[in-house]
């Protein structure tokens, strides 16, 4: 059952937190309420634009995913990064590879559809160019339906790391990191306003690594130094999906 974490940030609903005693439930409920929001904005807005992250966010969600959504409305559907590596797209680290290996090899999102991050240029220009392509897409400044994200043991989350200068990023919406405490050092990511602006905000995460920082970020007030903690959805609560590993500490 779901649990409301204590102390949102003001005027912010309060996340909501889901707990499993196994991935594939977990996988399924994920993939459940992303299908019901991407429904829900597809009959509002005629089209669904999500950001989604790496690491095991899409081995988890993503098969799941792909038995939830109808075959035609992955039609509707507009996929971005809320990060990326600076690695080729076919590179084992790239965020790209593992979610065409993982999503879009088995559904049919018109490719046109895809916005993948050029990760030819250095860091600051790669950046740029993908702020342009979303602020043409999505908007400006852009809201998107959904995004995907995960946290790191350090409680980071996107691209974004701890006591990192781009937490008070409040101009650039996609900005370039060139010091990356995990390798690859050279990134682009999404800042908090887009990540807050989103209408929907799902959090998945598993593993006893995580089991120290969960309760830093959720309970019993948010560690506002924490970029997870300080990624509040602004118009539904954010929803963490997570397995009995990781909420060992709550």
């Amino acid at each position: 059952m779901p649990t409301a974490a204590k102390n949102p940030q003001p005027n912010h609903p309060p996340p909501t937190l889901h707990i499993f005693d196994s991935h594939a439930a977990l996988g399924i409920a994920a993939a459940r309420d992303i299908a019901a929001c991407a429904v829900e904005a597809i009959a509002e807005r005629g089209r669904f634009t999500i950001a989604i992250s790496g690491g095991s966010l899409p081995k988890l969600v993503f098969p799941a995913l792909i038995a939830a959504v109808p075959s035609h409305r992955w039609a509707h559907w507009f996929v971005f990064w809320a990060d990326e590596r600076l690695v080729p797209l076919d590179h084992p680290d790239s965020n790209f590879r593992l979610a065409k290996e993982t999503l879009f090899d088995h559904v049919s999102i018109p490719p046109k559809q895809i916005f993948p991050v050029d990760t030819t240029p250095p860091a600051d220009a790669a950046a740029r160019k993908y702020q342009k392509i979303i602020e043409t897409t999505v908007g400006n400044p852009p809201q998107f339906d959904a995004i995907l994200l995960g946290i790191g043991a350090d409680g980071h989350t996107a691209s974004l790391f701890p006591e990192h200068p781009l937490l008070a990023e409040t101009v650039r919406t996609v900005a370039p990191v060139i010091d990356s405490p995990k390798p690859p050092p050279e990134r682009v990511t999404f800042t908090l306003p887009v990540l807050t602006a989103a209408h929907c905000v799902f959090f998945v995460t598993t593993g006893s690594s995580k089991a120290d920082i969960l309760p830093r970020v959720l309970l019993p007030a948010p560690d506002s130094l924490l970029p997870a903690a300080m990624v509040q959805a602004s118009h539904t609560p954010t929803r963490w999906y997570v397995d009995i590993a990781a909420a060992g500490k709550i």
